[in-house]
């Protein structure tokens, strides 16, 4: 019987909540995007430790033709 090869991709969703004040929602978007951008560029972190929860993991199929 023949393999077949396929290719999985998978997707990690990490949800959270920040309590933050600003005068608008887009600088307060902007000021926890920058603090995560910051957060993510440190090697040595681990992401997990950022969120309570654990990810929610999408798996997605498809069949490898070459």
């Amino acid at each position: 019987m023949k393999r077949k090869r396929y290719k999985v991709r998978i997707k990690l969703i990490f949800e959270t909540t920040m309590d933050h004040s600003q005068e608008s929602m887009i600088k307060a978007k902007q000021d926890v995007d920058r603090v995560l951008t910051d957060y993510l560029k440190n090697k040595k972190l681990n992401i997990l430790n950022l969120f309570q929860e654990p990810p929610r993991i999408i798996y997605k199929v498809e069949k490898y033709d070459r």
